[in-house]
């Protein structure tokens, strides 16, 4: 294979794992500031941040971008790729890390799980599906590949 095939191979699997680490992580820091910090300061500030910035948000974005490289990458582009990313997310990060969240949450109080369970929930829903999409149109089409390569990426 030409060095430049190798090259494009191996950005075409670096890329879901960047955007995925990013998206999460940036998506967990606003957990972190809104729901830890402002709407729910009692507790552990230390333990938040490990909690929602360094465990969820590295653990599950590198999961993510994984899941995404073994069953859009190659597979899949544009409209049918941001729907399947946006799939993952939700079931990924919506549903399962959000209710296993959510189940640590009742013994911890940290974020709000018992004085808000729908916000909770809903909130881990929505912001998966928002991550989800982006990160596919980031990853998928011809214009978020092109940002993309502005940032280096």
């Amino acid at each position: 294979m030409p060095q430049g095939d190798v090259q494009g191979v191996t950005k075409q699997y670096k890329r879901p794992l960047i955007v995925g680490l990013f998206l999460a992580t940036f998506g967990e820091l606003m957990i972190f500031l809104i729901f830890g910090v402002l709407l729910y300061p009692e507790g552990n500030l230390m333990s938040k941040f490990l909690w929602t910035v360094l465990f969820c948000g590295v653990g599950m974005g590198s999961a993510l971008g994984t899941i995404i490289d073994l069953a859009v990458v190659g597979r899949l582009n544009g409209k049918a790729a941001i729907i399947a990313c946006t799939v993952i997310s939700i079931a990924i990060l919506g549903f399962g890390c959000n209710f296993l969240c959510f189940n640590l949450d009742q013994h911890f109080h940290y974020f709000g799980g018992q004085d808000s369970p729908r916000l909770f929930i809903i909130n881990g829903i929505v912001m998966s599906a928002i991550g989800g999409a982006l990160g596919g149109w980031l990853l998928f089409t011809d214009s978020g590949s092109r940002i993309l390569d502005k940032l280096g990426v």
